[in-house]
């Protein structure tokens, strides 16, 4: 009788693990939200320093995701994932209509769409486009001017990371003009504009700026009072959130197509995913990517003949 009981309760059980291995994988937003942020922040402050990658399996599916650090230093891990994991898909955070500048041996991105090419699997966008995260900004009542300043900030880091030279409101406005600007969301900024709006919310003069000490200060984890209250931090944060549900939306979509994804994003969007995703596929594996071997890394990687696809429209 107790054989039988044992018998039953082993089909049962392996019900149920069919049952759940069977199940569509869905994006959770509910770990998403602002409420559970110092959550978000105590989880992350248990892995290394990025770029470092992280693997989840759940019956026979399995994500492998890098959590990056922008440029050719994360590069290393996603040879490694590619080597040792073979996806059958990759996601990338690249927006749908931006094209993969510079040589692929400079950023991740480029790097993982160039080895779709050469692995012949396909390459999904997974963040979302422009137009929708303006779109997302106007409806959370973020000005045309909040839009530009959030990119001609990113442009001074940029900047300032490759020349020691000033980067003045003329060359900001040039910039964004050229790369970025649509006479359809709203009016150019002015350098007379430009500099009342910095000085508003910034608290100084736009020429005179080291964007380097502001990004970091703006993007701290644990930002002080003042940088909570300008309208980078609360736009980044607010449209970040939201290019994150995008990529946990892509991610589930990839787990209910292939057995194994790999997935690359900037470490800051995987602070914001990491509760959705232990409560989607449990404790990751950690790799820290400053501590693999050598790779051999494709030095003359190119990006052509690469097969898109869209998972989530």
């Amino acid at each position: 009788m107790v054989k039988m009981h044992t018998f039953i309760w082993e089909i049962f059980s392996l019900f149920l693990c069919s049952y759940a291995a069977a199940q569509p994988f869905t994006a959770d937003f509910s770990a998403l939200s602002d409420a559970r942020r110092e959550l978000h922040q105590e989880k992350y402050e248990l892995f290394p320093t990025p770029p470092f990658l992280t693997v989840y399996q759940k019956g026979d599916k399995k994500l492998v995701l890098l959590a990056a650090r922008h440029g050719a230093e994360s590069l290393p891990s996603v040879q490694y994932a590619f080597d040792v994991y073979a996806p059958q898909v990759a996601l990338v955070e690249r927006e749908p209509a931006e094209v993969f500048g510079g040589p692929c041996t400079e950023a991740e991105d480029s790097y993982t769409a160039a080895l779709c090419g050469k692995w012949q699997i396909p390459l999904v966008r997974a963040d979302l486009s422009l137009e929708k995260q303006w779109q997302f900004a106007k409806e959370n009542g973020f000005s045309y001017e909040d839009w530009q300043m959030l990119w001609m900030i990113r442009d001074g880091y940029g900047r300032a990371r490759e020349t020691d030279q000033p980067f003045t409101p003329a060359e900001a406005i040039a910039s964004y003009a050229k790369r970025d600007h649509h006479a359809a969301w709203g009016e150019l900024f002015t350098e007379k504009r430009l500099n009342a709006y910095f000085k508003k919310y910034y608290k100084q003069n736009f020429a005179e700026t080291d964007f380097i000490r502001l990004y970091q200060d703006l993007m701290n984890i644990y930002p002080e009072k003042w940088v909570t209250k300008t309208p980078f931090y609360r736009l980044n944060h607010a449209a970040g959130l939201a290019r994150s549900r995008f990529m946990l939306q892509n991610i589930a979509a990839a787990l209910n197509q292939y057995d194994v994804v790999f997935a690359e994003m900037g470490a800051g969007h995987y602070m914001d995913l990491v509760l959705a995703l232990e409560k989607m596929l449990g404790d990751p594996q950690v790799i820290d990517g400053r501590r693999l071997p050598p790779q051999n890394l494709w030095k003359d990687c190119t990006v052509e003949g690469v097969e898109e696809i869209v998972l989530v429209p």
